[in-house]
């Protein structure tokens, strides 16, 4: 098979996928479909490259790229990402600032884009066309996640309460407490106290029941939300721990009911 010909038994095929709805393949796939060479498919895949017909994500993975996003040179997360966590064969939920936006509570669409996924450790994928970061968590119940559909199929999201927590949780990797008290602010009129508490009874860090339980109480004056949290809390111990666990404090005394420390200041003219 010419290599010419070769890229236009591609192109072709390419179209036949987005014909079932697809945006993504494998270079498995192309390579088994048409019986080719290493060399024949190399040169086929590297011109529709060059044509901006498909676009690399990671390893074999390649996004089909129809005229609309040409410009972008990608796709939005939610066009691919369940096909890319099943080609690398991992659990996953979309999260943090990313579920947040789905569920209405972003200023702006985030840069960077989240996925909690389970371990072992995966490099961010990070070009001029994508930003992803893949946060590990070692296990969580499905009953937390919803599926969400999408004009590609559906992907796994967690839920507003999941989300909360996880955006407490993993402060560090969006920005620090300021940013997740922020997206919070507008995030608490999707949360529902009981299912708040029924999500941290599962939730493995009482530390972040904590900060979260303080953010909602003694900043967001979300009452409902705060008590469901703090019903949960006092059935087990917890002690005093720091709001910013990276900045050390003198102070040590924590003074409200969630034994946080208040080492910086959450500046509520900002939310």
């Amino acid at each position: 098979m010419k290599s010419a010909n070769t890229y236009e038994y591609l192109s072709r095929y390419l179209d036949f996928l987005r014909s079932k709805g697809r945006y993504t393949f494998t270079g498995d796939e192309v390579i088994s479909e048409f019986n080719l060479s290493d060399q024949a498919y190399q040169k086929a895949i590297q011109r529709l490259s060059d044509k901006e017909r498909i676009s690399r994500l990671r390893q074999n993975f390649y996004l089909i790229i129809p005229p609309e996003y040409s410009v972008r040179g990608t796709l939005p997360l939610s066009y691919f990402v369940d096909d890319l966590m099943k080609f690398l064969d991992r659990d996953y939920y979309v999260g943090l600032l990313t579920a947040a936006m789905y569920h209405g509570a972003a200023h702006q669409q985030p840069q960077t884009q989240f996925v909690v996924s389970e371990p072992p450790y995966m490099r961010p994928i990070k070009n001029k066309q994508q930003s992803i970061v893949f946060c590990l968590k070692k296990e969580w119940s499905t009953e937390y996640v919803t599926k969400q559909k999408t004009d590609a199929g559906y992907i796994n999201i967690s839920s507003p309460e999941l989300t909360a927590l996880d955006l407490v949780f993993y402060s560090d990797r969006i920005g620090g407490i300021n940013r997740s008290a922020t997206v919070l602010a507008e995030l608490a009129v999707e949360l529902q106290p009981d299912f708040l508490a029924k999500t941290a009874e599962a939730f493995s860090q009482t530390t972040t029941l904590q900060r979260l339980g303080y953010l909602l109480d003694e900043l967001l004056q979300e009452t409902k939300l705060a008590d469901a949290l703090y019903q949960v809390l006092r059935n087990g111990n917890f002690y005093p721990v720091r709001l910013n666990p990276k900045t050390d404090s003198e102070n040590q005394k924590a003074p409200n009911r969630w034994k946080i420390i208040p080492n910086i200041n959450v500046d509520i003219d900002e939310l």
